[in-house]
């Protein structure tokens, strides 16, 4: 099983106590692609996109559970160059998550674009589903905790073994899974044969 390597920012201190801040009142992308908290004590913040996403904007905006919590992707915009293609596109490159007035964590994976991405657990884990831009679809899901940024679970779909993870399952709900037999397929001729002469009784 591959292991999906991650770049975990830690932008802030004191992670280890719980939120003391203000619940989320309201929290959207407008339509410049930037992110707007509104808290229950009537403070707004609004926070832009950053010069490295060259045009692309915010977007998969999701409040925890806990209120207080707020995530969303961070895209980037190709150019056809950069995207193997003859027109731009924007691919999510990072999850930001933000806390009591602040951005607290960046999570971008390696090599990877962001194809989906969770709260867990009232906002004290987050689960992302990443894979390649282009080609086949790759089953990778990585779940780790928002303060200490460690990655507490790594799943990906093995030829051998078809059960998805509980926590891993709603990241995939747009990714369906190829059926057991569209897997075999992936099985190189050779690896098939040797797996066919293990399993026939001596």
């Amino acid at each position: 099983m591959m292991n999906l390597p991650f770049f975990i920012c830690l932008l802030a201190t004191g992670l280890g106590l719980g939120s003391t801040g203000p619940a989320v009142t309201n929290a959207f992308v407008d339509s410049n692609g930037s992110v707007h908290i509104i808290t229950a004590d009537g403070h707004q913040q609004q926070i832009d996109p950053e010069k490295w996403q060259s045009g692309g904007e915010f977007s998969d905006l999701k409040v925890a559970e806990d209120g207080k919590t707020v995530g969303w992707v961070a895209n980037q915009m190709l150019s056809p160059l950069q995207g193997g293609a003859n027109y731009e596109y924007a691919v999510g490159l990072e999850v930001d998550v933000w806390r009591d007035g602040k951005v607290i964590r960046k999570v971008s994976p390696d090599a990877f674009v962001i194809r989906s991405w969770i709260f867990l657990k009232n906002g004290e884990e987050m689960a992302i589903h990443a894979a390649p831009p282009h080609g086949q679809d790759l089953y990778e899901c990585t779940r780790f905790g928002v303060r200490s940024g460690k990655i507490l679970a790594h799943w990906s779909l093995d030829r051998r073994d078809y059960v998805v993870p509980e926590w891993a399952k709603p990241l995939l709900v747009n990714d369906p899974l190829p059926g057991p037999e569209e897997i075999l397929n992936w099985i190189p001729q050779s690896q098939k044969a040797k797996t066919k002469a293990s399993s026939t009784p001596k």
